[in-house]
């Protein structure tokens, strides 16, 4: 049991572990730090090797012909299978390279350690994919790139020449200006409307990125949205992960695979610090931060043991109010075995809440037509309209009959599902119990027998409920039969079936497959939803099969004795 005694002797040792912990880290820390100040100055010192791959990889599709420069350290490019591409060595055993590589060669993932001004999606910008223009659609957007510079641009807003930006694939990027002062303005709307609208195969390229991320957004569960075009022609979208996905998908076919490059002594293995140099500065330092930690930990320590009761008088209030006093405390000391102890008792307030209104609102809804009907009876025989001779009388006896019999139902679930349905199990000789349904219900065919110890007159109640309901859906020359084996009840019927989109309904209240029948020739909806209590009650299990046109099989599984 995790007493406060405990806690406290705990959070004693946790902070003598952090000191043990910081002396060995100091140490472990100190080496690798001068383990990975070598291998970062020999990747320095081959950067432009990582800058040069890139480019392999955007303007090329395979890794054919690449080519490493030999260095002070040995290069080793493979695919992530480990199968060699470029190697500045030989005799290279692939068994004996690194677990993890220097870096990854990805121009869709940009090393951010290797490569300055980094995209936030890591992509490459050199990267044009299928929105790459022809020559002659390059030529004529320059042409037109310079046209408006110089004759839709007053002095103060013309760029130099040689300053005009270009995307990856060759379109110019301009700041088309909708307020044109100069006298060409017919001339200059021409051009802007070419420099400001996609060519066919930019904007098939466009049209299948917004397909990309439509997809992307589909499986997050989120809404399709119309991706868009910034100043820059950079594709934009609410959801930037999504984008980039997007974007990675449809840029792939385009560059060079992934490929892992190694940065190794001759041998290809990890190359070794040999010079370790201890900064008692650092020393220092981890000894301030250990002990603020320890004052920390402590400080921690207490508002942790406090806080699970301040929740709980908060969730006192709020259960006092009637709202939600559910408190999230997982602990297994006496504060956590207090808070589930109240959780337990307003999830019961909350659960026989809802039962209330639930039942309140099943009565209200269901008692309504019964009610109507002797109502509007009473009320004709009232104003002399109705005459209350037999036949009415035996009508609004069998109306109030139809409310008895829904009102009793309703207890018998409600009672059931607040786990206050009384049972009086004792053993029960199936064959006797199916041959008085069989006498009750001619037609009904039984087989087996046994005994099972239930509650006779619930579990005849449930058997009723079944073979009423199969007789009911049964056509005239069809079977309805209850068989036992085991401690197992079937009952299966060869009428109508149950669809499939209908089946995980059955047990629910005042459900009927057939919408169309009324209470006369449907029952009123809750026989099932009773039987599937009843036999969780008597910790059984109630499950259906059907199949339309078919038949169904409802089966009952008991306890064993």
């Amino acid at each position: 049991m995790h007493s406060v005694l405990a806690r406290l002797l705990a959070a004693s040792v946790l902070v003598a572990i952090c000191s043990i912990t910081a002396t060995a880290w100091l140490a472990a820390q100190s080496t690798s730090t001068s383990i990975k100040q070598e291998l970062g100055n020999s990747l320095a010192g081959d950067a432009a090797t990582y800058q040069k791959l890139v480019t392999y990889a955007v303007e090329h599709r395979d890794w054919n012909g690449v080519a490493l420069e030999p260095g002070k350290a040995r290069l080793i490019l493979t695919t992530p299978e480990r199968r060699v591409l470029a190697d500045t060595g030989t005799g290279l055993d692939p068994s004996q390279l690194p677990a993890a590589p220097t870096t990854v060669i990805n121009p869709l993932e940009l090393d951010i350690a290797q490569t300055a001004d980094v995209p936030a999606d890591r992509i490459d910008r050199r990267i044009a994919g299928p929105f790459h223009l022809t020559d002659r659609e390059k030529a004529s957007l320059a042409e037109d790139a310079r046209a408006y510079n110089s004759r839709c641009r007053s002095a103060q807003e013309a760029v130099p020449e040689e300053e005009l930006r270009t995307t990856a694939w060759g379109r110019p990027i301009v700041n088309v200006n909708r307020v044109i002062s100069a006298p060409a303005a017919p001339a200059c709307d021409e051009v802007e409307n070419r420099l400001t609208t996609l060519t066919l195969g930019e904007s098939a390229a466009f049209n299948d990125l917004n397909v990309l991320v439509d997809e992307c957004l589909r499986q997050r569960g989120l809404p399709p949205e119309q991706i868009k075009m910034n100043a820059v022609w950079e594709p934009v979208a609410t959801n930037a992960e999504c984008m980039a996905s997007a974007r990675r998908t449809q840029l792939r076919p385009y560059v060079a695979p992934p490929a892992l490059l190694f940065v190794t002594d001759a041998a290809g293995r990890t190359t070794q610090a040999t010079v370790v140099r201890f900064d008692v500065g650092r020393i220092v330092l981890v000894a301030a931060v250990v002990l603020i930690l320890t004052v920390g930990v402590s400080v921690l320590v207490g508002l942790r043991m406090t806080r699970p009761l301040r929740t709980l008088t908060a969730a006192a209030e709020r259960l006092r109010h009637g709202d939600d006093a559910q408190v999230d405390i997982r602990s297994r000391s006496e504060i956590g075995q207090l808070a589930r102890a109240f959780n337990d008792m307003a999830a019961h307030r909350a659960r026989t809440d809802a039962q209330r209104k639930a039942m309140t609102s099943d009565i209200s809804h269901e008692l309504r037509n019964p009610l109507g009907t002797i109502r509007s009876w009473l009320e004709g025989a009232r104003d002399g309209v109705v005459e209350l001779d037999r036949p009415t009388l035996a009508a609004l006896l069998d109306e109030a009959l139809v409310l008895q019999r829904l009102i009793d139902d309703l207890q018998d679930l409600a009672q059931a599902e607040a786990g206050e349905l009384r049972l009086h199990p004792e053993p029960v000789d199936l064959r006797e119990l199916f041959e008085q349904l069989a006498a009750a219900h001619p037609g009904l065919v039984v087989e087996g027998g046994g005994v099972v110890v239930a509650d006779p007159v619930r579990l005849r109640q449930v058997l009723t409920n079944l073979v009423t309901n199969a007789l009911r859906y049964t056509p005239s020359g069809g079977t309805v039969r209850i068989v036992s084996s085991g401690g197992r009840i079937q009952v299966t019927d060869t009428g109508s079936g149950i669809s499939a989109e209908d089946l995980p309904h059955v047990f629910d209240r005042f459900w009927r497959a057939d919408r169309s029948r009324t209470r006369d020739t449907g029952g009123s909806g809750l026989g099932l939803a009773i039987a599937h209590a009843i036999v969780s009650a008597h910790h059984g299990t109630i499950a259906v099969e059907s199949e339309l046109g078919r038949g169904t099989t409802f089966t009952i599984t008991l306890p064993a004795r």
